[in-house]
């Protein structure tokens, strides 16, 4: 079972692709009729359409510039490099949806494009116009350009007109107007009352119908994960460490690929990049000290998540000292009086409260020491937040790779997946770490650490290769975090 659900996360884009492709057919073929037979039923949205007539507006031409304006910017989604596959996805269930409605009498065989060809043509330039075409003519370099106002009008227009098309099926109402053959507006007798059309079952059919494809919709055009990442550890337990390492291994990604996706900026704060600029002069030993108590920074970048459904990642966290971990569980438990909270544990503490997702780190160094992990506080800030996800990280596991190398003769990080194990197995042996994984609902630890050498003060430093450091597990982490996003 185990090696399935890890086959499944491997796959997870292409078990994703496979599924929308699914629900996108299952929505052109279930929806189209109700969206047709709620237009034939003649409600104020019709009356309205053909009131064009009365400005001298042909209802054949706005109908044509209506599916220029959708497919323009359907067509400009599909060349945003992040939304080409939703596009063509729902492109071709909107071509789906167009065939169904048209074997209904309805859209296409009511419209003579030799004479509304103009219309097409105006409706495609004015989808590409407002969907971003000026800022794809002016985009220069190997930049991703993100089309985010086609892919917003795609979405606008398919959820007004499927809810809209939901009510009006539903709906029985007294329309108290309506237009002549000669096309005159007039004031009519209702000659029916509020009412619903279908039973409860059909209703709430329709209704998860609706809302599915509106949340699968919102979904396609989605460009930055719903969700803040926030690193929680004892004192100098490689919190910064931990964000450097992943900021590093992102920016390799950037740096080392060709594809459009990877010329996403990573946007780094300033307190990120002064961490960055101390690796470059620091030639050797490390490059970062523990965090002074009343120091808090800002440490945050974004990164690519996917391939297929490529979305963007950011990664945050405070750099803060690690002896107000022990201060978080009573800020959280409302025993502290907030008036009385230093600033600095109390930015702290609303940083725990809006993320979504907690990184506690594992000190491995402290392990194999022997020395105390300081990791209770954990225990009692998960009680406080037990909606929130947990990952949790080993952190400094360069040790445990050594113990590793020593014993299966392996190397980490070309076996990172027994080394992981390997982590696992070690640090469950400790029973506050037991505890604690059992507490994360079985969460597995991802060790992640800095290729180190002895120097000949027997300290244990970062290696360097032409003055960059070598990092181990956290290409593996961002893939993680990636997938809660």
């Amino acid at each position: 079972m185990a090696g399935f659900i890890e086959a499944l996360r491997e796959n997870r884009e292409k078990v994703q692709l496979v599924v929308y492709l699914i629900l996108i057919l299952v929505f052109a073929a279930l929806l189209t009729p109700m969206l047709g037979e709620a237009w034939q039923r003649a409600g104020i949205p019709r009356r309205l359409f053909y009131a064009l007539n009365l400005f001298g507006m042909q209802t054949e031409a706005v109908a044509t510039f209506i599916i220029g304006l959708f497919f323009g910017s359907l067509l400009l989604m599909t060349y945003d490099t992040k939304k080409r596959l939703q596009g063509v996805l729902l492109f071709g269930g909107s071509v789906i949806g167009i065939l169904l409605l048209s074997a209904r009498g309805l859209l296409l065989p009511n419209i003579d494009f030799g004479d509304t060809l103009m219309w097409l043509v105006f409706g495609l330039l004015g989808g590409a116009l407002i969907g971003g075409g000026r800022e794809l003519l002016a985009a220069r370099g190997s930049q991703t350009l993100e089309l985010r106002r086609a892919s917003k009008l795609v979405f606008y227009m398919l959820t007004i007109m499927t809810v809209i098309g939901f009510l009006e099926y539903h709906l029985v109402y007294p329309v108290p107007f309506d237009f002549t053959g000669e096309g005159q507006f007039t004031i009519i007798e209702p000659t029916r009352s509020f009412d619903v059309h279908g039973g409860a079952q059909q209703v709430a059919f329709n209704a998860v119908l609706v809302c599915g494809f509106v949340v699968v919709t919102k979904r396609f055009v989605q460009y930055d994960a719903r969700r803040d990442f926030l690193v929680l550890g004892p004192k100098a337990s490689g919190k910064s460490l931990l964000l450097v390492g992943a900021y590093l291994e992102a920016l390799d990604r950037y740096s080392g690929s060709g594809d459009e996706e990877t010329a996403t900026p990573l946007n780094p704060s300033q307190d990120l990049m002064n961490l960055v600029g101390e690796l470059d002069r620091q030639q050797e030993g490390w490059f970062i000290s523990a965090t002074r108590t009343q120091e808090l920074e800002a440490l945050k970048f974004q990164y690519v998540y996917g391939s297929v459904f490529p979305m963007n990642i950011q990664l945050s966290g405070l750099d803060y000292a690690g002896e107000w971990l022990e201060e978080i569980p009573d800020a959280m438990l409302g025993t502290m009086d907030r008036s009385e909270m230093p600033i600095t544990l109390s930015r702290v503490h609303e940083s725990v409260e809006e993320a979504d997702t907690l990184i506690l780190l594992i000190d491995c160094e402290r392990y194999t020491n022997n020395e105390p992990l300081d990791i209770e506080p954990y225990f009692e800030i998960l009680q406080a937040a037990d909606d929130k996800d947990i990952i949790l990280v080993a952190s400094k596991a360069d040790v445990l790779a050594e113990r590793f190398r020593e014993e299966k003769g392996l190397n980490a990080e070309q076996y990172y997946g027994d080394f992981k194990q390997f982590t696992n197995d070690r640090l469950s042996a400790n029973q506050t770490i037991q505890s604690l994984v059992a507490q994360s609902a079985g969460s597995e630890i991802h060790p992640v650490f800095y290729q180190t050498r002895v120097n000949d003060e027997g300290e244990r430093v970062p290696m360097r290769n032409s003055g960059s450091v070598a990092t181990v597990g956290f290409d593996k982490l961002l893939e993680r975090l990636g997938e809660y996003g």
